[in-house]
């Protein structure tokens, strides 16, 4: 059985439904496609292959992220990523996570795509996803000057104005929302392991 997502440019992509468990939203969409399943299971004894379709369009998710997202999932099932946490004593992924999980966020994957994956990943609440893209994003900047920050992330001045400042929070509120959900959960983390 599988789900197939789709991206707002109408791209699907097809992930086996036990991968599906590392993203809550997704979760929660099959649970709401429960009574669907005696559906499934009817079609399955036919002969029919059965496969959920979630449309991803309202949140904007574009194909090349949603590629990345899919190839994670399933990625993830094969070979679960190392729990990773700071401070941390390399710049270099690889020696933080499998190679593989290194390669696959930073291989092909530039500041708009990387941009994309963190989206996606907090939005569909797949947190090893989130992490990682997160750890990439942050050693990407890392040591940068706000002169070479400012235009990657649309930045047009030095943000003195106040009425600036407020916009270019609101603009990019998802940031602020997945460095809140990974500290709630480095949190969680953090109190079961004492």
């Amino acid at each position: 059985k599988k789900v197939k997502l789709i991206s707002i440019e109408g791209d699907a992509f097809q992930i086996p439904i036990s991968c599906c468990h590392l993203s809550e939203v997704i979760n929660c969409e099959l649970e709401c496609h429960s009574s669907e399943d005696e559906d499934a299971s009817n079609d399955a004894q036919n002969g029919t292959d059965s496969c959920i379709t979630l449309s991803l369009t309202a949140s904007k998710i574009h194909s090349s992220a949603l590629r990345k997202v899919a190839d994670f999932m399933m990625h993830f099932e094969e070979e679960e990523m190392t729990s990773f946490s700071p401070p941390f004593t390399t710049e270099n992924i690889g020696e933080i996570v499998q190679q593989w999980y290194a390669d696959f966020i930073t291989s092909g994957v530039d500041h708009s795509l990387l941009t994309d994956i963190i989206a996606a990943a907090n939005f569909l609440s797949i947190q090893p996803l989130l992490k990682l893209s997160v750890l990439a994003m942050s050693i990407n900047i890392n040591g940068k000057s706000p002169e070479t920050l400012r235009p990657m992330f649309g930045i047009s001045n030095n943000l003195n104005d106040s009425e600036q400042k407020a916009r270019v929070m609101k603009e990019n509120e998802w940031a602020f929302e997945a460095r809140r959900k990974f500290e709630e959960n480095q949190a969680k983390n953090d109190y079961t392991d004492s």
